[in-house]
C-alpha cells in the first residue's frame, strides 16, 4: 500500500476509536443519542472536507453550542511558531465578542500563560467551573471573567503524536461547571478536529 493509503487507514482505525468510544460511553440516554448524532456528523463533514478544515471546525462547534449549552467557543491552533490563531470564534452577542476581544488580544498572540498551554502541556482537558473563584485559573481566564463576568470554561487539548496543535473551548454564563460526560465528548471534539487538521 502506499504511504498515503496507510495514512488514510491509520485515519479510518483514529475515526472508528472515536465512535465506539462515543458508543460507550453515552449509549444509556436520549442525550447519548444526541452526542452521537453530532459526532457522527462531524465525521461525516470530516470525509467530505479533505482539504478544508473551516467546515469541520463550523460542524464541531454548532455541536458544541448545542450539546453544551454554551455561551462561548473557541478553536484555537497553534502555529509553527508558536502562536495561537483562531480556528472559529462565537460569542452570544457582538457586545460580548468586542469585550472578550479587548480583555485577550487579538490574533495571532502568545500562547505563554493561556489555559491552552495548560491543556496541552498537560495533556487533558482543564476544567475550570468558576474562574473567579478558582485561584488556579490563569490570568488572561481570570481578567476576562472580571471584564465581562464569571463564567464557567473548559478546554480541550488538540494533539497530534503527543504534540500540540491546538484546543477547543467552551464557556457557560452563568457559571456552571460541566459534566464527565461533556468533558468527554468535548475531548472527542478536540480529537476529531486533529483529524480534519491531519487530512487537509
Amino acid at each position: 500500500f502506499s504511504t498515503e493509503q496507510v495514512e488514510l487507514l491509520q485515519t479510518f482505525a483514529a475515526q472508528a476509536v472515536i465512535a465506539i468510544e462515543n458508543a460507550r460511553l453515552f449509549n444509556e440516554t436520549k442525550e447519548a443519542l444526541e452526542q452521537q448524532t453530532a459526532t457522527a456528523e462531524v465525521l461525516q463533514v470530516i470525509s467530505n472536507s479533505v482539504a478544508d478544515t473551516q467546515p469541520v471546525f463550523d460542524k464541531i462547534l454548532d455541536s458544541c453550542e448545542r450539546l453544551f449549552s454554551a455561551s462561548g467557543l473557541a478553536i484555537y491552533l497553534l502555529d509553527e511558531s508558536g502562536l495561537l490563531r483562531s480556528g472559529g470564534f462565537r460569542a452570544p452577542t457582538a457586545e460580548a465578542a468586542d469585550m472578550i476581544r479587548s480583555a485577550t488580544g487579538e490574533f495571532p498572540r502568545r500562547i505563554e500563560g493561556t489555559a491552552t498551554e495548560l491543556a496541552i502541556v498537560e495533556k487533558r482537558v482543564m476544567h475550570y467551573p468558576d474562574v473567579l473563584a478558582d485561584a488556579e485559573a490563569p490570568q488572561p481566564l481570570q481578567r476576562v471573567a472580571s471584564t465581562i463576568g464569571n463564567f464557567s470554561i473548559a478546554f480541550a487539548p488538540m494533539l497530534w503524536e503527543g504534540r500540540g496543535v491546538g484546543a477547543i473551548q467552551v464557556s457557560r454564563v452563568p457559571p456552571r461547571p460541566f459534566s464527565d460526560n461533556e468533558l468527554a465528548l468535548l475531548k472527542t471534539f478536540a480529537d476529531q478536529a486533529v483529524i480534519a487538521i491531519q487530512n487537509s
